[in-house]
């Protein structure tokens, strides 16, 4: 490269947490096709329910979500321990309007996050996992102006795997802006 048009590194960007995402998953994920040859494994995941709520933040943002139902394409990479994430999930804003989320994210499979998977633990702290997404949120034309600005951002999620009453397994990931 020329070094007249060689960048400087530019800042780090800021991360700002501006929602919580919960989500209670419906059963075991159940297996839909494997390719030993190209080492991956796909199974889908029920989105039973959950909810999105704000988290107070410096820049004054709120989005919050009920009644979220869905799924999640998991595609495990083995050799790796990788799962690759590609989720889909529909609720209403407390005002009723429609809201459709789609998220790519990652998941290493590291010894606490599988001990969650596999009822041997009962939680993983979000500082020890390795869950990823990136949120990209649809509102409908009802939805309140206060919410639109979710529409233009890039988030970043942080997550973790998390067991509730009866063995249930939930996830659950902090989203934050980038800027």
């Amino acid at each position: 490269m020329d070094s007249s048009v060689a960048p400087s590194l530019p800042k780090t960007p800021q991360l700002t947490p501006v929602f919580l995402i919960n989500l209670k998953l419906g059963g075991f994920p159940v297996p839909i096709y494997g390719d030993s040859v190209k080492d991956k494994l796909m199974v889908l995941a029920h989105v039973e329910k959950g909810e999105i709520t704000t988290v107070e933040n410096s820049l004054g943002l709120e989005f919050n979500v009920t009644d979220i139902h869905g799924f999640d394409d998991i595609t495990n990479q083995k050799s790796q321990d990788i799962n690759e994430l590609d989720c889909k999930l529909y609720g209403k804003t407390p005002e009723g309007a429609g809201v459709y989320i789609t998220y790519y994210g990652l998941i290493k499979l590291f010894k606490n996050t599988v001990d969650v998977l596999t009822k041997q633990s009962m939680s993983c702290p979000f500082e020890e996992s390795y869950v990823t997404s990136n949120p990209r949120v649809t509102l409908d034309e009802l939805a309140d102006e206060k919410y639109r600005w979710v529409t233009k951002e890039n988030l970043l999620g942080k997550g973790r795997f998390v067991r509730g009453p009866n063995d249930s397994l939930y996830v659950q990931y902090y989203v934050y802006v980038v800027r």
